[in-house]
């Protein structure tokens, strides 16, 4: 399986044998970069949102319907405004319920989130300036954010 993303807001899945694509999730979201992941159980696949503030989204494999979860990257504490940066690049940890995602953000590089609850569990202020690429070992326990 291939999966792609891009700016026309959609993410396409191919089975590479059959030289067919095989589901798409259609006018949802617009993908920057790596801004898509399958898990390594391929029933949940994360997006992370292009110019249209789309933020990071958790989709059912299974049903690409309508996301599972959406995930709150800023609040504004005096509005209650909702702030989702464009977000490059996001990647399920391994063996955790820990989604990593990295977007373009004057305060917060990269986030840490958990897709269970959907609660924020970390973030990552030291990058400098955006961060456009990430990606976590195989096991789990160590990653590498890329900035600007």
């Amino acid at each position: 399986m291939i999966y792609s993303g891009g700016w026309d807001r959609q993410v396409r899945f191919w089975d590479v044998r059959a030289n067919s694509l095989v589901a798409s999730i259609g006018g949802k979201t617009s993908i920057s970069g790596d801004g898509v992941d399958v898990s390594r159980c391929n029933n949940y696949v994360v997006t992370g949102g292009g110019t249209l503030g789309e933020g990071v989204k958790l989709w059912d494999y299974r049903n690409l319907n309508e996301p599972v979860r959406e995930f709150i990257w800023r609040e504004m504490p005096e509005t209650g405004e909702i702030i989702n940066p464009i977000v490059n690049c996001v990647r399920f940890i391994p063996g955790q319920n820990v989604i990593l995602a990295g977007c373009s953000d004057e305060t917060i590089s990269a986030k840490a989130f958990d897709y269970n609850t959907g609660g924020h569990i970390d973030q990552f202020n030291k990058v400098a300036g955006n961060c456009f690429t990430l990606d976590v070992t195989q096991n789990g326990e160590m990653a590498c954010l890329g900035d600007s």
